[in-house]
């Protein structure tokens, strides 16, 4: 299996695993401003993920990645069964041949970018999703009818050092 045949499954496992997530979560929960996050829903957090795996999906053609650019669609943060269908279509539309992008981003008014590529934008939006799985862990751990595996959230790092270790 080539590298970016193996980032295309450890993202497609990431993603399967945010599946699982938002076919237990019930709207409520998922709307519903946590006070852990404080201004912010599980919903928020999860339209966060998608919408920066849509930017590398749609803006890989034009080779410029700019996160800064998401839809921000209030719709994925308020619908589990809309954000449902955008990560199970995302599943695919990222297996995309590697090659090199510019990122872009804004800070402070000024434009700021450097080279890339697409296997390390997909590095980075798995990382960056199971940072966000693992908040959203916490938020749910109130909810008794949630049941999400123990790895929830936790980086693949983690995982295999605790396996190697024994733990």
């Amino acid at each position: 299996m080539s590298s970016i045949d193996t980032l295309f499954e450890a993202n497609a496992e990431v993603l399967s695993e945010l599946v699982g997530f938002l076919e237990q979560i019930r709207e409520e929960d998922y709307r519903d401003i946590s006070q852990l996050f404080g201004d912010a829903s599980i919903g928020q957090h999860c339209r966060h993920i998608i919408e920066f795996y849509e930017c590398l999906a749609s803006q890989y053609d034009a080779g410029v990645i700019c996160y800064d650019l998401r839809n921000r669609d209030e719709r994925l943060q308020c619908d589990p069964g809309f954000a449902l269908e955008k990560v199970q279509g995302l599943q695919e539309a990222l297996r995309l041949p590697d090659k090199t992008l510019l990122l872009v981003q804004q800070y402070n008014g000024m434009s700021h970018s450097s080279q890339t590529t697409f296997s390390r934008e997909l590095l980075y939006n798995m990382e960056h999703c199971v940072h966000h799985q693992a908040m959203v862990k916490l938020a749910t751990q109130r909810l008794e009818y949630m049941l999400l595996p123990t790895d929830y959230g936790v980086a693949r790092s983690t995982r295999e050092y605790r396996n190697s270790a024994g733990k």
